[in-house]
């Protein structure tokens, strides 16, 4: 089955996904200037939603660049026979099968901004940073301690393949023949490694996981994330901001805000978009265990994260807090994507006592009416949430739902009796 879901949402002024000068996140579409929230973020914040805790729990991933402190604490903990004064060589050796993501900072991306980015080839890890690896790197909870494992078994079984994998020098020399040897078992830990790793979690069955190390396999993403744009052209703002003593007998601020202390912000109404091929996702390479009825609670509890998930850049400065006023549902058991976003190529218009919400939901509808009703798959099924500003109707065949949970409940039924039908979901 296949899933898509779109989304207009009004953003009150805020600085919700930073680029690299501080400014909200842009792009021009249709000529003019858009607010834009990448993809990135908007995956994190699904990830970190109280929606997928509740739903998940523990059985969600970890992405971090501390796997070798991991595995070495692992390691400690579980007594398994590996001596403390390894421990350093073993770390490094696990950086040194990551290669370091050229765009990505020491320090990685803003948590504020709810900032996420893929890896890409570069140097390996070494040095200082012996207890990182040179990329973000997801995996669940249990796999340091596979690692662990495999390691203490390599050590017990093949001192010399680990004694190598560490990078200590094998005394005495080995012949060409026992190099063979070595290098298989090397070969053969490298590949228990990543066979380990494909024990997967929701999160990364959705949102994929793309590394430059042979110890973790990549994992193609089943859920496809637009960013956000505005539907009409979005101007950034500026402000700064003063301070009072409130001792101080003067009148007067006692700071003034100035330069790097300069706060942007900006505000739109945002059209998303995003899809999810229940299909994949239960395929023998994602996570082939889930049942109908838990690939159907996966979907709904998606689009409840969606609805709800917000940003967190800068909200303890603006609050930027709210909900979508429409979300459309289209399920189908064809794969055709169709993002929406040509319904706002023209740039919708405000001014007096025209709702930026009212004008981006009736350009949407015109447009599902006119061009998407030409390409939908005949078997399209629609859920429509439309409330506020957003109340307006679509021509095209669809259900009307009053509440989120109606939303999520209709597509999870829906899931469901397909799947006891027979039909793939």
């Amino acid at each position: 089955m296949f899933i898509q879901i779109h989304m207009l949402q009004s953003m009150p002024p805020g600085n919700l996904n930073r680029d690299e000068t501080g400014q909200p996140k842009k792009c021009v579409f249709g000529g003019v200037t858009r607010g834009r929230i990448s993809s990135q973020c908007l995956k994190r914040n699904i990830r970190h939603s109280p929606q997928f805790k509740e739903a998940f729990g523990d059985a969600l991933a970890d992405r971090t660049k501390y796997l070798p402190r991991l595995v070495a604490d692992a390691l400690k903990k579980g007594n398994l026979g590996v001596p403390g004064d390894e421990l350093d060589e073993l770390m490094a050796a696990i950086a040194g099968e990551f290669k370091k993501d050229k765009r990505q900072s020491d320090a990685g991306e803003s948590e504020e901004d709810g900032e996420e980015q893929e890896s890409a080839e570069g140097s390996p890890s070494t040095g200082s940073n012996a207890e990182m690896t040179g990329q973000l790197v997801f995996f669940p909870q249990p796999f340091a301690l596979e690692i662990a494992k495999l390691v203490a078994g390599l050590r017990r079984d093949n001192q010399k393949a680990y004694t190598k994998f560490i990078g200590r020098k094998i005394k005495p020399a080995p012949t060409k023949d026992e190099e063979k040897h070595i290098k298989a078992a090397k070969d053969r830990f490298i590949k228990d490694v990543s066979n380990a790793s494909n024990s997967l979690t929701v999160d990364i069955g959705l949102f994929g996981r793309m590394t430059t190390s042979d110890l973790v396999m990549n994992v193609e993403a089943t859920c496809q994330v637009a960013h956000a744009i505005g539907t009409h052209e979005t101007l950034i703002e500026s402000d700064y901001f003063t301070a009072m003593d409130d001792l101080k007998a003067t009148a007067g601020a006692a700071f003034l805000g100035r330069g790097e202390t300069e706060t942007f912000f900006n505000s739109a109404v945002y059209y998303k978009y995003l899809n999810v091929d229940t299909d994949a996702l239960r395929d023998p390479k994602h996570l082939p265990s889930l049942t109908v009825k838990e690939v159907a609670r996966v979907a709904g509890v998606l689009i409840s994260a969606a609805a709800l998930a917000n940003p967190t850049g800068k909200q303890n400065s603006f609050a930027a807090h709210s909900v979508p006023e429409l979300i459309l549902v289209e399920v189908s058991n064809t794969k055709r994507p169709l993002s929406y976003a040509n319904a706002f190529l023209q740039p919708v218009e405000g001014g007096t006592g025209r709702n930026l919400m009212t004008e981006s939901a009736k350009a949407l509808c015109g447009y599902i009416d006119s061009v998407a009703a030409a390409f939908a798959p005949a078997d399209v099924q629609r859920r429509l949430l439309a409330v506020g500003p957003a109340s307006v109707d679509i021509k095209s065949d669809h259900e009307n739902v009053k509440t989120l949970n109606d939303l999520a409940k209709s597509v999870v039924d829906l899931a469901i009796k397909r799947g006891e039908a027979g039909v793939k979901t």
